[in-house]
């Protein structure tokens, strides 16, 4: 499997900003960040290492956004633009096991930091540092046909590097997220792959600011072709969905009409794989329909190898 399960294009960004319902006119908010990177699970995403085989990854990804827009996709905060250059690393190793119906575990871990660059109303800042830590202790993963393959975990996003509620832009979001994954990879024909990586996270409270923000269900997607008579090659489209579904919360009250971050994004996907287990991928993913959030674009490379 070659996958990204954390590269965190929109970390923890304190935005100054003046919204109705707020009880002060200029309030530090923490709207439109997940630490789940949508977009990133499109390739392979529920095919693990075979037994007793370790996988590492590598992930370099550019993000830009010059909006960040209300709940009618209008700009909403004057003078933004975020750019973001972000490195993770992955190891997941699948377990010297399997049961007697083809059940087989994996354990991964991510680590993942970049540089972050905001602009708000004439006002900047730069940091670059460590973002987090990823970890999955246990996937469970069943291939019921060699066409077939499925796969799920529960994994925790562990924040590190330094955080400072008064600064513009940090490098972590300073809250912990719990995720559960359902990956799901199918190959009708030789030819053709459909990949779907729909998950749900729960946020924990920034204990600096007392903000919390919103659950999400995402879903990843990918849709390609790998022609027969060049099966290293394969290209198709990529992209995501996401949706909040509870509201963003600020000393324990709704922020505005609860800010619920709402995207979709599509673009290209092209993979070339030089063996069974070393490949790279490059993508473009450009958001549209964007409510209470950064809208952007990211140029994404990623590479696995065997261990």
């Amino acid at each position: 499997m070659i996958t990204f399960n954390s590269r965190n294009i929109s970390a923890g960004l304190l935005i100054a900003a003046t919204f109705s319902g707020f009880a002060t006119s200029a309030q530090a908010v923490e709207n439109g960040v997940t630490n789940w990177p949508n977009g990133v699970n499109t390739v392979l995403p529920a095919m693990m290492p075979p037994q007793g085989a370790t996988q590492f990854y590598g992930y370099t990804i550019y993000y830009s956004a010059d909006k960040f827009v209300d709940g009618n996709g209008d700009e909403l905060i004057p003078g933004f633009g975020l750019d973001v250059y972000a490195q993770a690393f992955r190891v997941n190793h699948t377990w010297d096991y399997k049961t007697d119906s083809g059940v087989t575990f994996t354990s991964g871990a991510i680590l993942s930091g970049g540089k972050y660059d905001l602009e708000v109303s004439g006002l900047d800042d730069t940091e670059t540092g460590l973002n987090q830590i990823y970890l999955t202790p246990l996937y469970v993963n069943w291939s019921p046909s060699e066409s077939l393959h499925l796969s799920t975990g529960f994994s925790g996003f562990v924040p590190l590097g330094d955080y400072n509620a008064n600064a513009l832009v940090n490098t972590t979001s300073n809250y912990e997220s719990y995720v559960q994954e359902f990956d799901f990879t199918w190959f009708p024909s030789q030819e053709w792959e459909i990949s779907m990586s729909p998950t749900i996270t729960f946020n924990a409270k920034n204990d600096d600011t007392n903000y919390e923000s919103g659950d999400l269900f995402n879903l990843d997607y990918f849709a390609g072709y790998r022609p027969s008579t060049a099966p290293q090659w394969q290209v198709g489209v990529a992209g995501h969905y996401t949706k909040q579904f509870t509201d963003d919360k600020l000393n324990g009250y709704k922020v505005g009409d609860g800010f619920r971050l709402k995207k979709f994004a599509v673009g290209p996907q092209v993979f070339y794989a030089f063996g069974p287990a070393t490949a790279v991928v490059f993508k473009y993913l450009h958001e549209t329909n964007v409510e209470y959030g950064t809208e952007g674009s990211s140029l994404w490379f990623q590479f696995a190898m065997p261990l």
